[in-house]
């Protein structure tokens, strides 16, 4: 499973971002969201906005670097990561070849859970229908 943004349906919002926020109570820690939001000009002076966050990859670096056992795959393929055996050692930053996770105040690393299980918020909360789930 991941979560695809289609950047022509992505009006740059943040419904998404303000979403993943509420769904894991980070109010005043932005730096620390599994989601964000990037823009990017065009030649032609457009703007595009895309988000993203983790892409749970089938055979993920970042679990197979986590010498901790913090990162793992969950039932319904999801990439999560438990806090309570995160060192903050970063290796699965290094190891992310899309530069996904953050780390929060302890230095513990913070990324895209699917909202534990559930439909994923940002999805269900983008009004443009930018955000889908693919997988």
């Amino acid at each position: 499973l991941r979560i695809v943004c289609d950047k022509e349906k992505c009006t740059g919002c943040l419904a998404c971002v303000v979403a993943c926020q509420d769904a894991h109570d980070v109010r005043g820690e932005a730096g620390t969201l599994s989601r964000r939001l990037y823009h990017r000009e065009t030649a032609g002076g457009w703007t595009h906005y895309v988000t993203e966050s983790c892409r749970h990859c089938a055979a993920a670096p970042c679990a197979k670097v986590c010498a901790f056992g913090a990162i793992a795959r969950t039932a319904e393929g999801w990439v999560t990561v438990d806090a309570g055996k995160c060192v903050g050692c970063r290796r699965c930053a290094a190891a992310c070849p899309f530069g996904i996770p953050r780390f929060d105040a302890r230095g513990r690393m913070v990324k895209c859970d699917g909202c534990g299980g559930s439909a994923p918020r940002c999805v269900a909360f983008c009004p443009n229908d930018a955000l889908r789930l693919e997988g």
